[in-house]
């Protein structure tokens, strides 16, 4: 798979992860006219910013490359110390709402990792070369 598949793959994971999240977020809150606007809203936003630096990355921007490079780093990090926090949330007293929070944390920490993983390949690597 060449590095520009590559990106096109991670970007279009990341329009998937978009659309579960909201869809999840208007479940949590209920249907009504105000969830309904703001879930369409943060949808339209994070659309946009994963084309935004989908595109950029495709036009071989190293900036906005080093830039996703660290916040997928932290972002690992973040995710990963909430999923622990979870769990021993879950061991202490047991409930589905945690259970559900750490299927998110998991799917989060995923995302951030192939992120990480498809931005250090050594085909996207020198792509940006």
């Amino acid at each position: 798979m060449s590095a520009r598949e590559r990106i096109e793959s991670l970007t279009n994971s990341w329009y998937g992860y978009v659309l579960f999240t909201s869809l999840v977020a208007l479940w949590h809150r209920g249907i009504g006219i105000l969830s309904l606007f703001f879930t369409a809203m943060g949808l339209a936003f994070w659309l946009f910013v994963t084309w935004f630096l989908g595109n950029r990355l495709l036009a071989r921007s190293g900036l906005w490359r080093t830039i996703l490079l660290a916040v997928s780093l932290l972002a690992s990090v973040f995710w990963l110390l909430g999923t622990v926090k979870l769990t021993g949330q879950l061991f202490t007293s047991f409930s589905l709402s945690t259970l559900f929070g750490i299927g998110g944390a998991v799917i989060s920490l995923g995302m951030n990792v192939q992120s990480f993983r498809t931005l250090t390949d050594p085909t996207v690597k020198s792509y940006f070369n």
